[in-house]
């Protein structure tokens, strides 16, 4: 994730905290010693064919503390020097920050696509939920390089149609925890149309017309009873959790979500605590990171995490 030519109204410095890395960020000294590290002693990193000005590009990443850490963008070159021998010159474009989900999610019907500022997203499905989502991909300098060797347009359907698994994190910019839903009123917990409609879903993915046709009247009878239910309720027991997209191509959502697990870890570089939690988003399982200064409430498993985050990560190869 490059701090630079970022279309959001949402300043991307922001989320450098979720990470605890702001006031690093603006320390010379201290980040320059950080992205030095990145740079020539990454923990992995990407690089591109040598092209005709002889560059080879890269983007090198390195870990600062449980999880998450810092990545650098740049170029090296062969060239001689005053003496005539032959020495590799290293340039450094941009860097960012990433973090890393407790594990990989299935998912299915891939679509990679760039805007303006070539930044790649991901578009995907939960393989479990069903559930639609977006991220900003760490990983596009890889993935260039796979799409240089692709010849047309069904190799470029068939390679996305085979990614799998993607890895994914959210940097939270804020939150707030939230008592949950109350589980004993049946009408606010899991019910057998939930699995009905996974179910559905799957026909529905496989072509089956009725299941997309039943699936179609499912969400016109549910809208109907949530606009019904949000005259006398108030929105937050009506929603168990939600997932929003608050911008297109730009992995911002806007989250309710249950917590399913919690972990305090520190970032040794800031020595500022953050929260890493497991989330169940609409029965989509994420991780999120959150500094412990930009949270209201203390997180417990089984309490909801409302907030607002961005959603990046990588693809599988």
């Amino acid at each position: 994730m490059t701090q630079d030519n970022f279309n959001n109204p949402i300043n991307p410095t922001n989320f450098y905290k979720s990470l605890g890395l702001s006031e690093i960020a603006g320390n010379k000294r201290k980040i320059n010693k950080i992205l030095r590290l990145a740079s020539f002693s990454p923990d992995f990193s990407f690089e591109t064919a040598k092209d005709k000005k002889g560059r080879i590009f890269f983007d090198r990443y390195k870990y600062i503390g449980n999880g998450f850490g810092v990545n650098v963008i740049g170029y090296r070159k062969t060239r001689k020097n005053k003496e005539g021998q032959q020495v590799e010159k290293h340039v450094v474009m941009d860097w960012g920050i990433f973090a890393q989900g407790h594990s990989d999610i299935a998912v299915s019907n891939a679509f990679i696509d760039m805007d303006e500022y070539q930044l790649g997203y991901c578009f995907s499905e939960d393989a479990k939920s069903g559930n639609a989502f977006e991220f900003r991909i760490n990983n596009m300098l890889q993935l260039h390089e796979k799409y240089k060797k692709l010849q047309n347009l069904d190799e470029v359907m068939q390679f996305e149609n085979e990614i799998s698994y993607v890895n994914t994190a959210m940097l939270m910019l804020y939150g707030t925890v939230l008592l949950p839903v109350d589980k004993s009123d049946p009408e606010n917990w899991h019910n057998p149309e939930e699995q009905l409609q996974r179910d559905l879903l799957s026909k529905a993915r496989a072509g089956d017309a009725f299941a997309e046709f039943s699936l179609a009247a499912m969400a016109a009878n549910q809208e109907q009873e949530l606009r019904e239910r949000l005259q006398t309720e108030d929105l937050l027991s009506v929603f168990e959790g939600y997932f929003l997209n608050m911008t297109e191509q730009s992995g911002i959502f806007s989250i309710l979500a249950e917590i399913t697990h919690v972990e305090e870890i520190i970032n040794p570089e800031s020595g500022e605590a953050l929260y890493r939690l497991v989330l169940d988003i609409t029965d989509t399982t994420s991780t999120a990171y959150i500094n412990q200064k930009d949270l209201i409430g203390y997180p417990i498993v089984g309490m909801r995490l409302m907030g607002i985050g961005l959603l990046q990560g990588i693809i599988r190869m």
